[in-house]
């Protein structure tokens, strides 16, 4: 049985704090035991954060994951006030709603051209398709399975592969770019990016490939896993929590230039949002990616690589330590910018790359700040829960095995955004909806069924 004096104790806890009209805080009647965001009961003990008062509890909200304290002052307590039952119902209402938008909107962009004879038509390859997905499974046992949960007659695995590989690779890149277009005008249009300054990273992802070197678009890597060869794509992504999107992903040939590739990622970003800090991996410490910075006009940090005149500057000289860098022939192409020799949390030196305006005291904060293209390598992680498996040599079903999976990426994070949004009144910065709930609810979602679902 539990100490009643105890639960008077937790009760207390929960009394808000807020500004009488001379400014200071004073203690208000005392909240119910839930959340002070959705109002859900459904909350759990989640450490403790440490004040000049001492340590106050913490706690996590179950239904919109959202942590806070008793005494929290920056966040504003929503009128949504309900029980789990009815979140549950809002959110899945809401997430309906987006689904068949998605239909309606996204996948007319990424139409299989189906002749009008046709068994199935395109949304019920990309249902199947998303199944596969969401499931991390090749298409040939994908599609047994999601005959078996849809209980009707599904498309074949060698018929979605026919009609993808009839596809012409530059059309497919081009209609992935305008499905991205598309899911980011949503974006905007629910004032996701709406007068601000957004963080963006650039990176390579290289998809291992075991087949000829020769092949279509097959580029080299380092070795790994038993080979040397990949499929690469290079990808521009918002590192903002809670908002990482994938704006644009472009495939690269062996012989594409990074420059280029760097500069076209920057310009389409451009002209999309306003960009506070680029965030870039030492792969661009060239140069020639380096001038291609410095002509886009954007703040930049990378990590630089340890050459032999860096690794004597390291000997030299004691972190902190800022040093005007020049790289290149002076002769003739070459360019200048800030070293940052910094050392890390286990006192090892650390060397970055950049232009922003940093000091020797607080250099330390380059780590702080680079450390949030992290958010483009949780993306990635994340996006391979939403590729589907395959041992196919064709360039064109990779191509779309990965564009697809980065717009499905983009439409959970689109979700979870406007579902928080509807219910939360606030954008949540921990996913409100999982992944494996969005998909099942798009490619079971019928597109006649009405907005309220």
């Amino acid at each position: 049985m539990k100490n009643p004096t105890n639960r008077i104790n937790e009760k207390e806890q929960f009394k808000s704090i807020a500004k009488d009209s001379s400014g200071k805080f004073a203690k208000t009647e005392s909240l119910p035991f839930s959340c002070r965001f959705c109002g859900s009961s459904n909350v759990v003990k989640f450490g403790y954060n440490v004040t000049k008062e001492g340590k106050k509890a913490r706690y996590k909200c179950k239904d919109c994951n959202a942590k806070f304290t008793p005494t929290t002052k920056l966040v504003k307590q929503i009128k949504f006030q309900s029980n789990h039952k009815d979140i549950e119902n809002v959110k899945t209402k809401e997430l309906k709603k987006l689904c068949k938008l998605i239909k309606e909107t996204i996948y007319p962009f990424l139409d299989f051209k189906v002749h009008y004879t046709g068994k199935y038509d395109t949304k019920k390859f990309l249902d199947l398709l998303t199944h596969v997905a969401m499931n991390h499974d090749f298409t040939h046992n994908g599609s047994q399975t999601f005959r078996f949960v849809m209980k009707e007659n599904t498309p074949a695995s060698n018929t979605l592969l026919y009609h993808i590989r009839k596809s012409d690779s530059e059309e497919l890149r081009k209609n992935f770019i305008k499905a991205f277009e598309e899911i980011f005008k949503i974006a905007k249009k629910n004032n996701v990016f709406k007068k601000r300054k957004l963080d963006v990273a650039i990176d390579l992802h290289d998809w291992l490939y075991y087949g000829n070197k020769n092949d279509f678009m097959v580029c080299e890597t380092k070795p790994q896993k038993g080979t040397t060869h990949c499929f690469r794509f290079a990808t521009i992504n918002i590192v903002e929590n809670g908002r990482r999107f994938t704006l644009l992903a472009l495939p690269m040939h062996a012989f594409d230039e990074k420059y280029k590739i760097l500069d076209e990622l920057i310009t389409y970003a451009k002209s999309k949002i306003s960009i506070r800090n680029v965030y870039v991996d030492r792969g661009f410490f060239t140069v020639k990616c380096i001038d291609t910075l410095y002509q886009q006009k954007v703040k930049w940090l990378m990590p630089a690589v340890k050459n032999k005149a860096i690794q004597k500057l390291i000997k030299e000289n004691n972190a902190p330590k800022i040093l005007d860098y020049v790289m290149g022939d002076t002769r003739y192409q070459h360019v200048k910018f800030k070293l940052a020799i910094v050392n890390d949390q286990e006192n090892v030196k650390r060397v970055f790359a950049t232009n922003l305006k940093i000091t020797e005291d607080n250099a330390r904060i380059l780590f702080q700040e680079y450390g949030k293209r992290w958010g483009i390598e949780t993306s990635y992680r994340v996006k391979q829960d939403f590729k589907a498996r395959t041992t196919s040599k064709r360039y064109v079903v990779r191509l779309f095995y990965f564009m697809f999976s980065a717009c499905l990426y983009n439409l959970w994070i689109l979700a979870n955004i406007m579902v928080g949004l509807a219910i939360l009144k606030f954008i949540p910065k921990e996913p409100f909806i999982t992944a494996k709930m969005f998909g099942v609810m798009l490619y079971t979602l019928c597109s006649y069924l009405d907005p309220g679902g």
